[in-house]
């Protein structure tokens, strides 16, 4: 009778350490490859003012382009500088405006940051109107190029008669509805008087809530301007007066740069590069100024700025009331 011997673990095939080996040369390869680009992309970055690694002293670039019609990326982005060690961010503008609610959430989460001792500033590219214009006004200073399209205080929105179409086609609309403005602005006949009046009553209110924040964003600076032309002191000029001077600018015209800083509705004439050294200054850093870009993290906010998709996110969204320029 056989005596049963313990069972040994058999020794591990030599191609098997092999294999074992190769993987850990492949992952120091890959690391290593990893490392080097990162240590290029920052070389690189330093040279043209943008940065991938971290640094205490750098400035946040966020870019916001095209229409505005969501804000929630752009907000999470400013609520993550807020919270965070960096002293100063740039927003960079090139946008006709949109919506007015993601318009306000911006420009309400640019105070917020401000409040916790952040430096804004705002640099505007070809075109920083209405919406553009309402985000920009919460920042610390306002950076255009002279030929900057911007301003375009003001609010509209628009509603399609197909009523003579559809009569033409003989197509009727049965509306069931609990209250007389239910159903306006319906496509499918003209609108009223009342309702016209309704409309315009609402869209004065959100006007007068733009002027409001724009007279709140740029007190100081209206205030130094016209205490020149009243010859009083910038304390001593009221809300009131702002007001008067903003008001006739504020009918939806479109202003250059160039006007715009005349008028004080921009701080500084320049470009992006003028506004990151802007931006260090005002944040007390020293030397060369390194920027990072803070990207989103949607692929919709990636398409936000291409026509098409804009319009259809704008389409599908029903009525609403715009800050938007053209």
């Amino acid at each position: 009778m056989k005596a049963n011997l313990p069972n040994t673990p058999p020794n591990p095939p030599k191609n098997k350490t092999l294999l074992y080996v190769i993987l850990g040369f492949l992952a120091f390869f890959v690391l290593s490859f990893i490392f080097v680009v990162i240590v290029i992309q920052h070389m690189v970055g330093k040279s043209t003012g943008t940065s991938f690694l971290p640094s205490s002293d750098e400035i946040t670039l966020i870019d916001i382009q095209g229409p505005i019609y969501q804000s929630d990326d752009i907000v999470r982005r400013i609520k993550k500088f807020k919270k965070g060690s960096k002293k100063a961010m740039i927003i960079r503008l090139n946008s006709p405006g949109g919506a007015v609610a993601p318009s306000q959430e911006i420009y309400s989460e640019i105070l917020s940051a401000r409040e916790n001792k952040k430096i804004v500033v705002s640099s505007m590219s070809s075109l920083a109107a209405s919406g553009a214009y309402y985000i920009a006004a919460a920042c610390d200073k306002i950076v255009a190029n002279p030929g900057t399209l911007t301003g375009s205080i003001g609010v509209i929105a628009e509603f399609p008669d197909a009523s003579g179409l559809l009569k033409k086609v003989g197509l009727n609309f049965q509306t069931v509805k609990s209250g007389k403005f239910k159903d306006t602005g319906a496509f499918n006949r003209p609108m009223n008087p009342q309702e016209k009046e309704y409309l315009q009553e609402t869209i004065m209110d959100v006007f007068q809530q733009f002027l409001g924040s724009v007279i709140e964003g740029r007190r100081l600076v209206f205030q130094e301007k016209l205490a020149k032309l009243f010859h009083k002191k910038p304390s001593q000029v009221s809300d009131l007066e702002i007001r008067n001077f903003v008001t006739p600018y504020a009918d939806g015209r479109v202003l250059t740069g160039k006007k715009a800083f005349e008028l004080g509705f921009v701080d500084k004439l320049g470009n992006y590069y003028d506004a990151v050294q802007l931006t260090a200054d005002l944040a007390g850093i020293k030397g060369e100024p390194t920027v990072r870009a803070d990207q989103p993290v949607k692929f919709e906010q990636l398409l936000n700025g291409l026509l098409p998709f804009s319009l259809l996110t704008r389409s599908s969204s029903g009525f609403q009331l715009e800050y938007r320029a053209f």
